[in-house]
């Protein structure tokens, strides 16, 4: 796993968003159902260099970085990646996920992956691929990964 933070550091770092501790806009606290990890709960960081997000709509476009993690009954996630903000909202992440007491994928295995998502900062729906790097060899190497849930903004 130190890894993979050193990885999401990278990603937040290389971003073309120029980001200090002031430009943190919100705190997003998560619930979902995602494969392979099931019922997970988790929070995520979220920073833009918009102005206001809090009071402006979401229609005027803009985005940022965002990074966070979420564990669940199967596994846990981590991740990093750019959130673009309209009214449909989206996002693009780089997932790294550790499972155990899994099913359908290896157990005690990581995947690196990716993850495209759908729904902005609320209600959520993502689909994505990981390559398993590390653990057993007892399930196939790739997983499409999948997911549903809601996360709730805290803005700044």
């Amino acid at each position: 796993m130190v890894r993979a933070g050193t990885i999401l550091i990278a990603i937040t770092c290389l971003s073309a968003t120029t980001l200090r501790a002031g430009d943190l806009q919100a705190v997003l606290i998560d619930a979902s159902y995602a494969r392979p990890v099931r019922f997970n709960a988790g929070a995520s960081l979220f920073f833009s260099k918009q102005k206001d997000l809090k009071n402006s709509p979401a229609d005027e476009g803009g985005g940022g970085v965002i990074v966070g993690g979420s564990v669940g009954a199967g596994g846990m996630k981590t991740w990093g990646g750019l959130q673009a903000l309209h009214p449909f909202g989206g996002d693009v992440r780089f997932v790294v996920t550790r499972t155990w007491d899994q099913p359908r994928a290896s157990d005690e295995a990581t995947y690196l992956g990716g993850e495209v998502g759908w729904g902005g900062l609320g209600l959520r729906l993502s689909a994505g691929y990981g390559k398993r790097v590390g653990g057993a060899a007892t399930a196939p190497d790739h997983i499409v990964t999948w997911g549903v849930g809601v996360a709730i903004p805290r803005f700044k």
